[in-house]
């Protein structure tokens, strides 16, 4: 059995974030970085690579090293797509009513310099010095928590927003803005969801293949 878990190492990781996975009662690091994550979601959409070379790249960059074994790659991609997907506020309306840009009005890639602008603006952190260093726990954490004020929320607002509420030059302004910031095709946050949950099924795949 396979399981995603907190890390015992204090000394290599005092944070105890996730970053271990126990298989066959023997632990294997994995890189959890918010980069790494971010590259992994990348990789799911990138069309320059079929399913077997996506599968052996998604394993170096988590992995490293791994067992070559069909049923530790099934079960271990089924423990990151659910860690990746879990939703602390799941079952609740997210997005106008809490502040929380729901998964549809984003995507990471065509995002990335607002996010970047963001984290800066709020925390002060600039995210390419925190490349292999800030875990994607943390940063899930601090980007549910960016303010209505900073530059990827505004963004957010902006595909939010209604425009057959208003009127007039500001229902000409918003449509505009939408237009400007609109997400290409279906490459929203939630569609790289969609295709996360598909890994497991492509896996499965080549295994019987």
């Amino acid at each position: 059995m396979l399981n995603l878990r907190r890390s015992n190492d204090v000394e290599n990781n005092p944070s105890g974030l996730n970053n271990e996975f126990e298989y066959k009662n023997k632990k294997y690091h994995i890189n959890l970085m918010f980069d790494t994550v971010l590259s992994f979601y990348k990789l799911l959409d990138d069309d320059h690579f079929n399913d077997e070379e996506k599968v052996g790249i998604a394993f170096e960059l988590f992995f490293g090293n791994a067992p070559n074994n069909d049923d530790f790659a099934i079960e271990a991609f089924k423990q990151i797509s659910n860690y990746l997907s879990a939703d602390p506020y799941e079952g609740e309306q997210t997005g106008d009513n809490n502040g929380i840009a729901s998964p549809k009005y984003y995507s990471f890639e065509q995002d990335a310099e607002a996010i970047f602008a963001s984290f800066y603006q709020q925390y002060r952190i600039d995210l390419i010095n925190e490349k292999g260093k800030l875990h994607w726990d943390k940063f899930k954490a601090l980007f549910a928590g960016l303010g209505p004020d900073t530059y990827f929320m505004r963004i957010v607002h902006i595909r939010q927003e209604d425009a057959t509420k208003l009127e007039g030059q500001a229902q000409v302004e918003l449509i505009q803005a939408q237009q400007h910031y609109a997400l290409e095709d279906n490459r929203s946050q939630e569609a790289v969801q969609a295709q996360m949950a598909d890994f497991g099924n492509m896996l499965m795949a080549i295994a019987k293949s």
